[in-house]
């Protein structure tokens, strides 16, 4: 049987950008419908997360963010997100002992296992009575008599322990006190990764799925595979009646968060970002720096600039400056999202 030749890079384009709801027409009506649209954010710099929200939901405000009910845990990729939680138990089923299982040996390999160990049920204790962040957790385990972690350890003693589902995170970067959340079928989580996978980031390919999950490709492949009515065009699937669904032209200009999920959840990043200006996205030391696309396509990076209170955004063009409305509208959005407006 042969296959339908994969889409244009415009089409292609257009079907991510609308499924990420990265358009006016997709666009989510709260955190949560564009956390669960995406399975969630990237979450390691908070500011980053609530960002990458905005670009889904308009007119959103920082405070939105903090009251949306969102947790914050380590799911995908062993990588810190904000997810909804209803979205908490599959997530855990698919990826939660697997990252249970690097952290446990991150631990011990760097010497803190054991004082780890003692420590949890006063992590629990104290994260049951208040939520807290990080510095304050230790400094109230230290008061309690135990011993300090060495700066390695201190790395992966959250996400430790969130794997364990003993604690959970808020989306203002402090953690609470939880109980590991039922787990479902494991062959059911797997396909509801995949089929969340498709609705969020298609068309894509099991390669695609497996870099941004961190699951094997064997697996992301026996996933796929157990989707029923996955259509596909060339080595792309995509949900029933993807292809045939008229997409609107892209925003004619957007401002990407650093770690914006649009950028993570690929193999590679074209046709966004074409390949000669991927490592000006990617740097290296592990920073994917925010993007301005223009009609769909990466123009730039942006950054930045001034104190609290007087923030504006600047744009380090790939080539010659581009201007337009739209953009100086994305700008103003942005500086008035990171003031509390």
């Amino acid at each position: 049987m042969t296959l339908p030749p994969p889409p244009s890079d415009e089409l292609l384009r257009r079907l991510r950008l609308g499924a990420q709801r990265l358009t006016p027409t997709s666009a989510a009506h709260d955190v949560v419908a564009a956390a669960r649209s995406v399975v969630g954010v990237q979450a390691q710099d908070v500011r980053a997360a609530a960002l990458a929200l905005r670009s889904r939901v308009p007119g959103l405000r920082r405070a939105d963010v903090d009251q949306g009910g969102l947790l914050r845990t380590w799911t995908v990729r062993g990588t810190l997100h904000l997810i909804a939680a209803d979205d908490w138990s599959w997530l855990h089923t698919v990826v939660g002992l697997r990252n249970r299982a690097y952290f446990e040996a991150a631990l011990r390999k760097r010497g803190g296992y054991h004082v780890a160990l003692a420590m949890l049920d006063d992590i629990t204790t104290v994260l049951a009575e208040r939520p807290l962040d990080r510095a304050a957790l230790l400094r109230e385990l230290a008061a309690r008599g135990h011993p300090p972690l060495n700066q390695p350890s201190i790395n992966v003693l959250m996400p430790w322990a969130a794997s364990q589902g003993a604690v959970v995170g808020l989306a203002d970067g402090r953690f609470r006190a939880a109980q590991p959340p039922p787990l479902v079928d494991a062959d059911l989580a797997l396909v509801t990764l995949a089929e969340r996978y498709l609705a969020g980031y298609g068309p894509a390919s099991s390669v695609d799925l497996a870099s941004w999950s961190g699951l094997p490709l064997t697996t992301a492949r026996r996933a796929l595979g157990a989707l029923p009515g996955a259509e596909a065009m060339g080595d792309l699937l995509a949900l029933p009646g993807t292809f045939d669904r008229p997409e609107p032209p892209p925003p004619q200009a957007l401002l990407l968060a650093a770690f914006d999920p649009i950028l993570l959840g690929y193999r590679r990043r074209e046709p966004l970002v074409a390949a000669r200006d991927d490592r000006r996205i990617l740097p290296g030391g592990g920073m994917l720096r925010p993007a301005v696309l223009i009609d769909g396509v990466a123009a730039g990076t942006w950054g930045l600039a001034g104190k609290p209170g007087e923030r504006s955004v600047r744009i380090e063009w790939f080539g010659r400056p581009i201007e337009c409305p739209e953009l100086r509208s994305e700008q103003l959005d942005v500086e008035r999202f990171l003031e509390g407006g």
